[in-house]
């Protein structure tokens, strides 16, 4: 009798055992080998900085846009455009010379005085040299060209060049209706347009 409970059990043990192999076995464990595990973490942290700034290479200088240090097209070279002073027909030949007016701050004295335009003026007891160049009555100017808009007296100015013991002092223009816009600098002389004189 007692062998006959003993198989019993046996029995139902093994029958438990069988019914209790249809379910999944615990999953393998994950390796911990630490060379592995970094890896990993290099692997992560490379996808969450790819994920937070996807846009990045647009805007250091990479491919799909262009540096902001980069030139722009056009300005490089150290070339300066030289604007190109344009004497209207209506204009040309109509004046015979300025006058110009000369200051000794020296001794406080002003001069006035006739220079045709292309001639040269010596002031007298100095190293100092003016040139007329062209006269415009009604002064414009733009990126391209210096010119005068109308025949006249509007903006009347001169170009002229000033120099001192054969140095060029100034090169420019010089207006009898803004004698303060970028005039002739001097220790002891200050020049400007007085007048212009019309060809008789």
């Amino acid at each position: 009798m007692r062998k006959f409970v003993n198989m019993s059990i046996i029995a139902a043990a093994v029958a438990g055992l069988l019914s209790c192999s249809d379910k999944p076995g615990p999953a393998p464990e994950v390796s911990l080998n630490p060379d592995v595990l970094a890896q990993k973490k290099k692997d992560e942290v490379r996808v969450e900085k790819s994920a937070a700034k996807p846009d990045d290479h647009k805007h250091n200088g990479g491919e799909g846009s262009a540096p902001h240090s980069a030139p722009s097209e056009g300005h490089g070279g150290g070339e300066k455009h030289q604007i190109e002073i344009v004497v209207p027909d209506n204009v040309k030949g109509k004046w015979e010379s300025v006058k110009l007016s000369i200051v000794d701050k020296k001794t406080n004295k002003t001069q006035a005085v006739n220079v045709k335009l292309g001639s040269e003026y010596k002031i007298p007891d100095s190293s100092i040299t003016i040139k007329a160049g062209a006269f415009l009555p009604d002064f414009r100017m733009d990126s391209l060209t210096i010119t005068s808009v109308s025949a006249e007296l509007n903006n009347p100015a001169v170009n002229v060049t000033i120099t001192e013991s054969g140095k060029e002092l100034f090169k420019g223009w010089l207006y009898s209706k803004y004698p303060d816009v970028h005039p002739f600098e001097h220790d002891r002389y200050a020049i400007t347009l007085a007048e212009a004189i019309r060809k008789k």
